[in-house]
This record gives C-alpha cells, structure tokens and sequence, in this order.
C-alpha cells in the first residue's frame, strides 16, 4: 500500500507542473464554523447517542459533557470476546451440499432443504457461540467535578469536524472553565485538557470502572491503570483458549496545584491546579495474522506510547493530532447552497429540518461527518470499522457489532475513494487478506472448491463458515465476492498497479476461481448460485438474482485486472466464456426487475416494502446495468424502486440514495436524503437502523459524492444527479476512478467552472451536458468527442481547466 506515499508525490508534482490551477472551491475550513455539532446541555447519561464520538482508528472514545460528572466511553477496535476455532469448518459437510443442491434442482421440500441446510452443512460453531465472540467495550472514566448543574451558566458543548477536537465550556462561581478532547493517530492516545480563567482552580477526581469482570486497577505516580481478560468460561464441556488481554493507562499532568493517589478508592485526586493535560492510551493482545491472533502483551505498547508522549506539551500533542488529522480531512470540501441553519444547536437543528426539510448546511454538514467518521474509525494499522464503526458502550452489542458482509460491511467503505480518503480503505482490504486463509479452508471442507469463501457474518478470528445461527441465510457464499467490489474499486480510483498485483489480485482471482467452482447448471443451460438467498428476504433457491450479480461483477473485474496485469490468460477465457452463462437478468409481468428466476416469488412485487434491495446491486455499486446504455432494464429498476418505496430502516436509506443517484434522478436521491435526515438520526448525527448502525452514515456520504461526481461506466460525468434544490454550490477534492481529483462549481444546476487534476496521467473521458473548453497551464487541450463524452490526453500530476459557456 503506498497511498500516502503516492498523495505526497501527487501534490509536490502539482506544484512543479506548469498546468495548475488554482482550487476553485472554498479553501480548507472557509466553512469551519458550519462543521460543528454543537449543543447547550450535556448528552444525558443514559442516551449515548447524544455523546460525541472521537477516535483515531483504533482507539475511540464518547464523550458526555457532563458539568458535575464527566463519563468517557473507552473503546480499543481489536477488543473481542471469543477466539480462533479451528473445527469451524464441518467435515462431510460438502455431502450435504450436494443433496441440497439436488433437491432445489428438483423443486423437493423446502422444508427438507433447510433441515438439512441447518442440520448438516452449517458450521457447529461459529456465530451464536461462545466462539464467534463480540466486539467489547473497552473501559469507561470517570472525572468527578466539584460544580453543580444548576450553579454553571454559559454552557456549549461541541464537536469540531474542522479539527476533530470536541470542547465543552461553562462558567462557574465566576470563572470559565473548558475542556478539550481529541484522540491523536500519530501519537496513538486520546487528550484531554481542562484548564480554567483562574489560577488554582481545577479539581477533581479521576477513576476508571470496567463492565469486564477479570480486571484490576493500579495506581503508580500519575499513572492509573486498569488491567484485565475477556472471559471465555467452559461450553461444550470444554475449557477454552484464554480470552483477550487488555490494558488502559492514564497519565495525569498538572500545571500548578498537585496530583495524589487515594488507593483506597483507587483514584487520582488533583486539587488546585492551574490547568491538567490527561493522557489516555489503551491496547489489547491481538494481532491480525490467522490463525493465532495473538500478539505481544499490552502492557508493552502502552509502556511505549506513554514514554514517548510524557515528555510532550498539550501543544505540541494538540498541532501533531490537527496536522494528521487535516492532511485528510481538509481534501474536500462542499457547499450546497443556503438555507443554513448553524445558528441552532444541533439536535434543535434536526427538529427544524423534521418540519421544513429546508437546510442545505445540515445535508452538507452530515456528507462531512461521514467522512469524520471513517477517519475516526479506520485508519492504517487498525481493523475495519464494524457494525457501530468502533464505538460500543456493552458487551453485548447488537448483532455481536460485528462484520456482516450481506451490504454492511461493504457501505461502511463505500465513500473512502470517492471522498478522498483512500487511505482509510487499509484495515479493510488487510482483514480481508487474512480472510482468505481461514476463507479457503472452508471452500476446501464445505463446497470441496478451489480459492476462498466467507459467509454472511465474520468476526476478527478468520470465521468463513456457514452459519450457525440466526437461521438459512447464514449461507451466503457471495459475501467474500462482495467484498472484492470494494477491493477493486480501491484500485479504480487509485490506479495503484503495486497494489492491484501484490495485494488485489491475490483475493480477486481466489474469489473468482471459487465461483468457477460452484456455479450450478439451471434451465436453459444457464448458471446460477445454488443455495441462493435473496439477503433477508429469502426464500433458499437456485435462482436468486443479487448472488449472480455479484459473481457477473466478481469475474468482470477479474478480466480487467487480469488483463492490465498481463497474466492468468487461460484464466481471462474461462472467465470470459462463463460469464456469458450466467443467467441473463429479466423483467417480470410487472415491469420489475425480477429478484429471482421463479416467478412464483415475484407475486408481491407490488406491495412489498422490504428494507433490503439487494437485486439492485447490477446498478450500484455493480455497474452491470447503466442508464443510457440498458435502457429496458434500467426502466425496471425504476418500477422495482418504486414499489419498494422511500421508507426503510437507515442504512437502506443510503443505499437507496445510491441508486437513485446511478439513475440520475437527483431529485428522487433527494427525497431520501430528506427521509434519512429526517427519520433516522440521532442527536449526535449517528444513523438509527434502530439502534445505532454506522452504515446509513457511509452510505449517505458514498450517496452525495454519487449523485455529485460518478465514474463507474467507463467515464467521468460531472453533476449526473443534481437535484433541483442544490442549485447552486461547489465542492472541492472528490474523486473519480483513473486516479482524478475534481473541483467544481455550479450555477442555476449547470457548471460554470471546474479542475480536474490526473494523479495518474491516464487519459480521461468526460460526459458533461454542455462540452466546455479545456486549458492547461492557459493552453488549449486537444479534445475530441465520442457521441457527447469528451476525450482527452492527460500528463501525471497536471491539472485542467474546465471553462463552461
């Protein structure tokens, strides 16, 4: 992975061509004061939604506010219960497989399929087990203030998306007192800095609880630390593996006044000082590397982290956290035009725009929160961002927090090219490296297959398997395939040959050579996936469209990537040739693209408003279906979404916007950015499945830079979705597959003006409504035009002008 490498070279060689052109959107943080979530009143103790999320990829934390308690919520991203199972697999499972197989060729019971579906194939450990595991919260603090709710006045709480730093201010017997919180990726802790407008001021009491039972806290110095293991306890009547190690340490400095340890409560006790820097750091002993997962002990890192930090100021640690933090943050930037409603506390502002739907900062506010929140929950040397990203307050989180991989998973990192925060993609593409060693022992036992698998739920011990719990759809063998979209799409936009031949290609072709395994002959000669699941939906078939829409996007992408590599040529015609097998997609009586081949299941199209759109994936984020070029298909896409309507739960809103917005319709993308924003927040802008899912946040995001900017068809096309509401705007730094980087502004819904900047000098291909003039360094640009897309050569590292009539 050379991103940051690559951003480097990019911007030097931007500054030494003779093509640059200024950025055309606003500079970084001329809307600063709009990127705030702000509030009058601490977040009630009992609704974490109402906290403020901080994190640096592995290390997060919420944050209260609270005026006489303030309680932070600690978590460490590789904190699990559970451990590596190495029976997950079930041996003599592929027998049943093939009776399955038979039966649903022969349209047999149902009721016998999923018998022996769940009685003989599925895993006997795994998800539901002690084994499979939960992402866990890390540990909790505790300040305990000497000042009293109802004697402060002046109170604001907030979050800076600018700066990714959250403060809290009052005033209090006369004096102003602040608070500052952050949590630094180059320095690998969280800060926190209280300080006051009088001397001698500060007081409180730090102490630390944690919901695990094995834990102990100590007490050296300045130092507070809290020890522990996750229990395993005994299942099966056996003794299991030893469950995670974990440590937090806190390290107390003081200007003035004294810091003292009470034992007895184990507590730290500062008392009159001036101003007080609290640094947190917190590790586990995980390690991703199949199949131990075991690394060095905790206790050794924190040691580490603490040492080289203890001798740094709160400014120094405050300037290194903001210069990481903005290098990428401040890349984009976006202005949708007024109304803006900033003037209002946050969660005031969502009860207005419940009412008006009338506040363009607020929609342009929430596109950059869900890029805060990939920078805060998925950084290099981390794991990917989970169900909840990384932030969880039990031990018992909903669906154990983990990684589900039937549309989760794969829209928490939609937004991470498009935005401009390549990367972020990291933790995701190196978990799913380390997924195809368990991967590819569960396609050897359970489908006797070649390459990898993974099914509809994983976790950070390498579970592939099929099931157990939760019922058939458990089977989904396409979700390591869906995976590989994301991994694709991360070399689309960064064009990284490095990447796509060491690291890519490796998952890509293993997925490809499973399918090639597997597909099962159905009528008419075609192939088809059997078991199929129509995610959530059911029923368990040999015809369900999404599964062979991602095997027809799995084995497009491999030709590419096999091709531009220049390998795996017999490969490339085997793919070739069963592409043109699979089973064609159709359009049933209803003018619907169907979700499966029987039509027997088709019969409700009308009426059913079920979450998941899972068929659409041929039109996002597949690209099988494209407006303009499939047009009777594309029609029924626009009567399926249609019926299935604009509701849903959060995370399906974002999808929807998604699709909405590869069908250019601006307008009908908007509505559900309305519904979303409207319907499914939280005060502190978390999307409500309900309850809290991360997803509805990234899918937004991925959502807006779609309807903005989409490159997927073999071109670039600027504003292909613009609603008619966001006349008028501009944004800065999205970007486009062949490594482009785009600035734009628009006036009355046509563009006026643009910069398009080729990291990559590839040539580029552009599809605007009206062809505007191109000028490099001042120079005209050869252009030429394709039936209405303009071509042009480009230079690494040059930028173009785009001038409208």
């Amino acid at each position: 992975m050379r991103n940051l490498f690559r951003f480097a070279v990019s911007v030097f060689v931007l500054g030494m061509t003779q093509c640059v052109i200024p950025s055309l959107a606003a500079d970084p943080g001329t809307n600063g004061r709009e990127l705030r979530l702000w509030y009058s009143q601490p977040a009630n103790p009992s609704k974490w939604e109402q906290a403020l999320p901080l994190g640096n990829g592995r290390l997060g934390s919420m944050v209260f506010g609270g005026v006489e308690t303030e309680t932070i919520i600690y978590n460490e991203d590789s904190l699990w219960s559970g451990w590596y199972e190495p029976d997950n697999d079930r041996k003599g499972s592929y027998k049943a497989l093939q009776k399955i197989r038979e039966l649903l060729r022969s349209k047999g019971s149902l009721k016998q399929v999923n018998r022996i579906a769940m009685e003989d194939f599925c895993s006997l450990y795994g998800y539901g087990k002690p084994d499979f595991g939960a992402y866990q919260t890390f540990c909790n603090a505790q300040l305990q203030f000497d000042h009293k709710p109802d004697s402060t006045s002046n109170y604001h709480r907030d979050l800076d998306l600018n700066r990714a730093v959250a403060t809290v201010n009052y005033t209090a017997d006369g004096a102003s007192y602040r608070r500052e919180y952050f949590c630094s990726y180059p320095d690998q802790v969280m800060v926190i800095r209280l300080s006051c407008s009088k001397a001698g001021k500060i007081n409180f009491d730090l102490s630390a609880t944690s919901l695990h039972k094995n834990t102990r806290i100590t007490i050296t110095d300045n130092q507070l630390v809290l020890s522990g293991q996750v229990e395993t306890g005994n299942t099966d009547g056996r003794k299991n593996p030893e469950g995670t190690r974990f440590e937090a340490r806190w390290l107390v400095k003081a200007e003035g006044g004294k810091v003292q340890s009470r034992q007895d409560s184990q507590t730290l006790e500062v008392r009159g000082a001036d101003a007080v820097t609290i640094v947190m750091t917190g590790a586990t002993n995980y390690k991703l590397e199949y199949p131990s997962y075991k690394g060095p002990a905790p206790d050794e890192r924190n040691q580490r982290i603490l040492e080289q930090v203890k001798t740094k100021s709160y400014d120094q640690l405050l300037a290194s956290h903001i210069r990481d933090y903005q290098h990428l943050f401040q890349r984009v930037d976006l202005d949708l035009g007024r109304p803006s409603r900033q003037e209002l506390p946050t969660d005031q502002r969502l009860r207005a725009y419940k009412k008006s739907r009338e506040d363009r900062g607020l929609e342009a506010l929430l596109f950059q929160y869900g890029r805060y929140l990939m920078i805060a929950s998925s950084r290099p040397g981390g794991l990917p961002a989970n169900l909840q990203g990384l932030w969880n307050k039990t031990n018992r989180p909903p669906w154990n927090c983990d990684y589900h991989l039937n549309i989760n998973l794969q829209m928490n990192y939609w937004p991470v090219d498009s935005c401009n925060l390549s990367e972020c993609a990291e933790p995701l593409i190196q978990w799913t490296s380390d997924l195809v060693h368990p991967g590819s022992k569960t396609a050897r036992i359970h489908y006797d297959a070649r390459g990898w698998v993974a099914h509809h739920s994983c976790n950070v011990w390498g579970f592939t398997s099929p099931g157990p719990r939760r019922g058939i759809h458990m089977l989904e063998a396409e979700s390591g395939a869906f995976l590989c979209q994301n991994i694709w799409d991360h070399y689309a936009f960064t064009q990284d040959t490095e990447y796509l031949k060491n690291t890519a290609w490796p998952i890509l072709k293993g997925a490809a050579e499973f399918w090639l395994d597997n597909l099962q002959e159905v009528e008419g000669g075609y192939l088809a996936v059997s078991p199929s699941y129509s995610p959530e939906h059911g029923p368990l078939s040999d015809g369900a469209y999404y599964q062979t829409m991602i095997v027809w996007d799995l084995f497009t992408n491999c030709i590419q990537a096999a091709q531009i590599l220049k390998t795996d040529a017999a490969l490339v015609e085997q793919l070739k040739a069963t592409r043109k097998r699979i089973q064609p997609l159709r359009i049933g009586k209803h003018g619907q693209l169907q979700e499966w081949r029987d039509l027997a299941l088709e019969q409700k199209v009308r009426t059913d408003k079920h979450r998941h759109v899972s068929h659409m994936y041929a039109v996002y984020p597949g690209k099988q279906i494209i407006p303009g070029r499939d047009d009777a298909l594309t029609q029924a896409v626009i009567q399926s979404m249609k019926y299935r309507g604009d509701g849903a739960t959060g995370w399906s809103m974002g999808w929807k916007i998604n699709i909405w917005a590869r069908l250019l319709d601006g307008d009908h993308a908007l509505t559900l950015v309305h519904n979303l924003i409207a319907g499914k927040l939280f005060d502190n802008l978390w999307d409500a499945h309900p309850p809290f899912q991360i997803d509805g946040n990234f899918g937004y995001t991925a959502g807006v830079a779609e309807m903005l900017v989409q490159s997927h068809a073999g071109f670039v096309r600027l504003l292909p979705a613009l609603p008619k509401a966001w006349s008028t705007g501009s944004f800065r730094g999205l970007r486009a597959r062949g490594d482009f980087e785009i600035d734009l502004q628009w006036k009355n819904g046509r563009p006026t003006k643009g910069t398009i900047r080729s990291l990559a000098g590839k040539p580029l291909r552009l599809k605007v409504d009206t062809a505007p003039q191109v000028r490099c360094g001042g120079n005209p640009v050869n252009t030429t035009n394709e039936s209405g897309i303009i071509v042009f050569a480009t230079r690494h590292g040059a930028s173009y002008e785009l001038v409208f009539p």
